[in-house]
């Protein structure tokens, strides 16, 4: 078959959502179908460079950019503007190269927000858009305690979510998707309603399977539970209420330490939070690290900790749960439809307030640190259940859906 995959985030060998874009590449090339990638000008250099090294077969990849957005740069602060333009100009590009290559099956992958319309429907073969999420959310009380920066964000994204099902170029462009997948439910749920028939919940994201050999290692008692979080330092990430829980554990005597690894306009703040909890001693600080370098991380770890407030997916619980780390989250957001009971303790947020949900993740990271032989058998439970989320899973999956789809 010849695909089509548009990845405006795209990046050979890298974490969140860029490597998402280049695994589904690689996967759908594996499978012996011939794959065009469609995504931006400033990706051109990564991708030529590691497919001159190793090379792929039947993948090519195809760079756009709008000429008058040539020599903007690509970052933090253009990111969502250049997308936009790119999405929105787009489509005679993707026309001149479905002309070329007569496409079977267009597959949008990246940028996997559902707010952000993709026209590529109207190329002329079967459209598959998604998995996209963006439709997630926490209780308002788990924000309370953020700066007043990070809450404007958080109530201008609540309010584009609200909006955005009336936005008729959105409209437009599901209505010509022959299947939407979306990350979570509650994703879907933010749809307009009439396309929830062609809608499926999948998860984009996997591991690989043989990529490493996880032995979950014993904790001997006299050492300190080693909590691992790793993500970008934003108010919705949830850092401020892991950093009290693991307070709430140290006042009780409990032998711990917290490794927080990324970085954001939040550190400085959340270093401030540190020294008020009285528990700079249990945080160690890394920076943006490369994912070689965490992977080496994750076999040091015997806990991860990831509060995230609305994460659609969550690469790092998945990459925690192959090395056999067990995982404390919230029930809300992907990270909860990437773990069960038996290799994660899900800290319900019902009750929709900061000192439930702080005194749950110190009552499961407690248990953690005093109970080995249960945190072992979820340790066991973590492999076992990031094994049958194989990046080849995700794309047989998501074709096979695609197929039941496609209208005679």
């Amino acid at each position: 078959m010849k695909i089509l995959l548009s990845a405006f985030a795209f990046r050979p060998n890298s974490g969140s959502e860029i490597g998402v874009g280049w695994r589904w590449a690689v996967e759908l090339a594996k499978a012996n179908h011939q794959v065009v990638v469609l995504t931006d000008i400033t990706r051109k250099a990564d991708a030529e460079s590691e497919l001159a090294i190793r090379p792929i077969a039947n993948l090519m990849v195809e760079c756009y950019r709008p000429g008058w957005l040539r020599n903007v740069p690509l970052n933090s602060t253009t990111a969502q503007v250049l997308y936009s333009a790119w999405q929105y100009s787009l489509l005679p590009f993707a026309k001149a190269l479905h002309k070329q290559h007569q496409f079977d099956l267009i597959i949008h992958v990246t940028y996997g927000v559902f707010r952000h319309p993709s026209f590529l429907g109207f190329v002329g073969p079967q459209f598959v858009f998604g998995p996209v999420g963006g439709g997630e959310d926490a209780p308002w009380a788990l924000k309370q305690s953020l700066p007043r920066k990070e809450k404007f964000k958080e109530i201008l994204r609540s309010g584009l979510n609200a909006v955005a099902p009336y936005n008729p170029f959105l409209y437009l462009a599901l209505s010509r998707a022959s299947l939407i997948l979306t990350k979570t439910s509650d994703t879907k749920l933010a749809l307009p309603k009439q396309f929830h028939c062609k809608t499926e919940v999948f998860a984009e994201i996997g591991i690989d399977a043989k990529s490493h050999q996880a032995v979950p290692q014993p904790r001997n008692c006299t050492q300190p539970l080693e909590v691992l979080f790793a993500g970008r330092l934003l108010g919705w990430k949830g850092v401020h209420l892991a950093l009290r829980a693991v307070a709430t554990v140290v006042k009780s005597g409990g032998l711990i330490r917290l490794t927080i690894v990324g970085s954001g306009p939040l550190l400085d703040w959340l270093k401030a939070l540190t020294n008020t909890l009285g528990i700079s001693e249990q945080v160690r600080w890394i920076g943006h690290i490369p994912q070689s370098e965490l992977f080496f991380l994750y076999g040091q770890m015997h806990c991860f900790l990831f509060p995230s407030l609305h994460d659609s997916s969550g690469n790092v619980v998945l990459e925690a749960l192959s090395f056999g780390i067990p995982v404390i989250c919230l029930d809300i957001g992907g990270p909860a439809t990437l773990v069960n009971s038996a290799c994660a303790s899900i800290v319900s947020t019902k009750n929709g307030n900061e000192v439930d949900v702080i005194a749950g993740m110190a009552s499961a990271l407690n248990r953690l640190l005093k109970d080995e032989p249960f945190r072992q058998r979820q340790a066991a439970a973590a492999i076992e259940q990031a094994l049958a989320m194989t990046w080849a899973s995700r794309v047989d999956g998501a074709l096979a859906l695609a197929k039941l789809a496609r209208v005679p």
